[in-house]
């Protein structure tokens, strides 16, 4: 059972980060066609801490305070790269 926990967390996990370099391309795509700068590398830095996040919590047989920490930086900096790019996508109607 706990190997069938696992695996259905990494999906999960998987499917997170498939629609973090959606939500990459689409900010890749803005930059290019608006030709403003969007920053588009950074949503690298969420997709790598919540994979990382994801593995340390599989591999350590349950949430760790690393695995916490990973999953905080992850989610702040998601926050706030995607606030930036509605920011920048909507100008000021939103």
């Amino acid at each position: 059972m706990t190997t069938l926990n696992a695996v259905l967390l990494l999906m999960a996990w998987g499917m997170v980060c498939i629609l973090l370099v959606v939500l990459y391309r689409i900010a890749r795509f803005y930059q290019i066609t608006s030709e403003r700068r969007s920053r588009y590398q950074w949503f690298a830095m969420p997709l790598v801490l919540l994979a990382a996040a994801a593995v340390s919590n599989v591999f350590a047989d349950g949430p760790t305070f690393i695995g916490d920490a990973l999953l905080l930086g992850g989610g702040v900096s998601l926050l706030i790269l995607g606030y930036n790019l509605l920011h920048l996508m909507t100008g000021s109607r939103s």
